[in-house]
């Protein structure tokens, strides 16, 4: 072993104890000591985790500390009984006089950083030779799959060739590319002082900001897009499981992660930092986009209608208590062109005619992905069940498309950039094709801090630091908040003032209020006789079932309103293959866990994503008390939000109907993942409503803010309702058709 970095050796010999009974040597084959966690772990001390330094050193005493209490020996000189007995009780958080770290979270961290360990791109200093992947069967980081592996019946194993990042030309500290020249983009414009006051200012230049910028500046409107991230080309996107990934590090969203939101249960309790059922936000031009699984799904058409449709269908006495449900001010035919312009645009793979809940005007513009095995065995089983099984429609190009390839089904993609392009984001095209304009101003690195008014409470520009931290302002007629939700509505507190003491769009007290997140949930399948190579396509390759979303699905029956969307879906990787859930009657460590693992071949998952209504209970404000890491000492967003009792009855449906169908598929076994497992998502929706009346809403129908002129909200934050569909798509839809409509006003000079 190489000499140590971070820890000394009395901590490392306690650390490699810990991690060998968490992960032992057995028949089955090797354990972390050989594998290489610890080594691991002191260079990741050094670097990414020099933070939990302290953790870590006062940790392993205390627990040094109880074994010497208990047994009259450190735990390293235990035998391997008692030293199981001790992890059992730190897991358990019951050692005595062990109170910092809490005993509960070191084990949780303990856990983590050994499945990194393990499974992570030898780069990191664990894995070593590859061994953690060749225990698993896993064939690394493989970049293209074929049609005939997607279906195989026996395990791919590519001959037995597993690739790391170095195998496939790549590092940590980039890809083998060199930067890209991109026609009409200097990375040096964020440090350039404003040129004068623009018809428009964006602040935010990823998914919906990037749309909006195309279609301002074709309008020949002078746009400025002031984008606090980066410019990321396929350069920038490493096929790098610990790093890039968002359920790993997440390093592709540093602003976000220095500002993570606080989260409550209710009103009266303290806060924590936010978690996360499903992905985390990233900045960067194209944003969070750049890192999805491309799903593009649409709305159903009553859903813009669901509190008419709840009471004509089921009564009022079926909506729950302290619920905020209303209609959307827009329906589905004014978004239908909108829906099918966006698709075309884009590309998207799908198959139409095969979702009978959700009428279209014209088919998908290309084919489905392929098919793989866990999709076949989930479409025959749901089929046999009545159901509607379809390949869910993604911008993944399953036939070359907008001038880039066709993919190649690598199962390195979901969290991570396009390597190749061929998942469309909008940096691919928005982006440059707003550019060609000549009339768009892309400054990256920028921050806007606050929106302004004049005297009369027109917006009038915002303020923002630029990328020398230099403070600025940029003077425009109109302004457009296009950032996530939870910086859209950050934005709107932050910029309170005169004729708006508690916010922009303030003055009837909804910002904040109405705040809808997923509550994302998988229940999974054990199948003995099945092999399903999950590894061997991108999460893109999805099915999924809209029958208990549909407009005839009887919720309120079955004792809740509302419905949810099972799918399954390919893309298994090392790391996350360690963190799925696991059966009630498997240790999360030992040889137990080691042994549920090596059988990942043979399990899947049914993921329900839910609806959720909105409730007075649930919503955002900013946090008195803690502040971001950015530097500028900002207000972060407190997060107010509990899982309803409808939420968890609707929960408790979807989940045995995922069990019934896992079972029709064949699983021998089924167990069910967390229902609550964190508070955030990628589909966080509301805080800024849409509607016509300016005392229950934040926005019109237009985006508009009902009491700031000039002022708009582009993204998720507006939607009134929150449905188990992805949300990107009608997201697009509404807001392409706010930025055409505001376009045209503004060129007749109307605003």
């Amino acid at each position: 072993m190489a000499a140590l970095i971070s820890l000394n050796a009395h901590e490392a010999r306690t650390a490699a104890a810990v991690f060998e009974r968490l992960f032992p040597a057995d028949a089955s084959g090797p354990g972390a000591d050989r594998i290489g966690v610890l080594e691991f772990l002191d260079l990741a001390l050094a670097g990414a985790y020099h933070e939990k330094v302290e953790a870590y050193r006062v940790g392993l005493a205390a627990l040094d500390r109880a074994a010497r209490h208990r047994h009259g020996a450190r735990f390293a000189d235990c035998d391997a009984a008692r030293q199981d007995a001790l992890l059992a009780d730190l897991e358990e958080g019951t050692l005595p006089d062990f109170r910092v770290p809490p005993q509960g979270a070191f084990f949780d961290m303990l856990r983590a950083h050994l499945q990194e360990g393990l499974f992570a791109d030898p780069a990191h200093g664990g894995n070593r030779d590859k061994s953690g992947w060749r225990l698993l069967g896993h064939t690394g980081v493989c970049l293209e799959n074929t049609a005939e592996e997607n279906l195989s019946e026996e395990p791919v194993t590519k001959g037995g060739e597993i690739l790391s990042l170095a195998d496939v030309g790549y590092s940590l500290d980039g890809a083998p590319r060199e930067p890209t020249e991109i026609p009409g983009y200097d990375p040096q414009r964020g440090a350039h002082p404003p040129e004068g006051p623009a018809d428009v200012v964006l602040v935010g230049v990823g998914a919906a900001g990037a749309m909006t910028a195309r279609i301002l500046s074709r309008a020949g409107l002078r746009v400025v897009g002031l984008e606090a991230g980066p410019w990321r080309t396929g350069r920038d996107f490493v096929p790098d499981e610990l790093g890039s990934a968002y359920y790993c590090r997440g390093g592709m969203g540093p602003k976000f992660l220095s500002e993570v939101p606080r989260w409550r249960i209710k009103e009266d309790e303290s806060t924590r930092e936010a978690n996360f059922t499903l992905g985390r936000m990233m900045n960067g031009v194209g944003g969070s986009v750049i890192h999805w699984g491309g799903a593009l799904r649409r709305n159903h058409p009553h859903h813009f209608r669901y509190l008419t449709h709840v009471r004509e269908s089921f009564g009022e006495d079926a909506l729950p208590e302290g619920h905020t449900l209303v209609d959307w001010p827009v329906g589905y035919d004014d978004l239908e062109p909108y829906y099918t312009q966006v698709e075309y645009e884009i590309g998207v793979a799908g198959d139409g005619e095969a979702n009978p809940f959700v009428p279209r005007s014209k088919p998908y513009p290309m084919r489905p992905v392929r098919p793989f095995r866990m999709g076949e065995t989930f479409r025959r089983a749901t089929e046999a069940m009545g159901l509607h099984p379809y390949p869910t429609p993604v911008a993944v190009n399953s036939e070359p498309y907008n001038g880039y390839p066709a993919t190649g089904y690598c199962a390195w993609s979901g969290g991570f950039g396009p390597f190749n392009d061929e998942r469309w984001h909008p940096a691919l095209t928005w982006v440059p094709e707003a550019l060609s304009t000549g009339d768009f101003d892309l400054r990256t690195h920028c921050r806007v801090v606050r929106v302004l008014t004049d005297r009369d409470g027109h917006a009038s520009g915002v303020e923002y630091v630029d990328a020398n931290g230099e403070a600025r302002v940029q003077e425009a007629r109109t302004v457009i908040l296009c950032g996530y939700t939870f910086e859209n509505v950050r934005l709107l507190f932050l910029s309170g003032g005169g004729r708006h003491p508690e916010g922009l769009g303030n003055n009837t007290g909804q910002v904040g209020k109405h705040f809808m997140t997923k509550m994302w949930a998988d229940v999974h399948g054990y199948f003995p006789d099945t092999v399903f190579n999950a590894h061997t396509g991108p999460a893109a390759q999805m099915w999924s079932l809209d029958d208990f979303e549909a407009a005839d699905f009887d919720s309120a029956s079955h004792g809740f309103i509302g419905g949810a969307t099972p799918n399954v879906e390919n893309q298994r990787l090392p790391i996350q293959i360690s963190r799925e859930a696991l059966p009630s009657d498997v240790r999360r460590w030992g040889s137990e866990y080691k042994d549920h693992l090596l059988r990942w071949q043979h399990q899947a998952a049914v993921r329900l994503q839910p609806d959720n209504l909105s409730y007075r209970a649930n919503f955002l404000d900013l946090d008195p008390r803690y502040r971001d890491r950015s530097g500028l000492g900002l207000p972060v967003v407190r997060v107010t939000y509990d899982m309803q009792e409808n939420e968890h009855r609707a929960a408790e449906f979807m989940e045995t109907k995922s069990e019934e169908i896992l079972r029709e598929m064949g699983a021998a076994k089924v167990w069910r993942g967390n229902r609550f497992g964190g508070v955030l998502s990628s589909h966080d929706q509301g805080g800024c409503r849409m509607g016509e009346d300016p005392a229950g809403s934040v926005v019109d129908p237009d985006l508009r803010v009902h009491d700031t002129p000039g002022l708009y909200v582009y993204g998720t934050s507006v939607f009134p309702t929150c449905h188990g569909v992805n949300p990107t798509l009608t997201m697009f839809a509404l807001c392409y058709r706010a930025a055409e409509r505001l376009a045209g006003r503004l060129s007749r000079g109307e605003e």
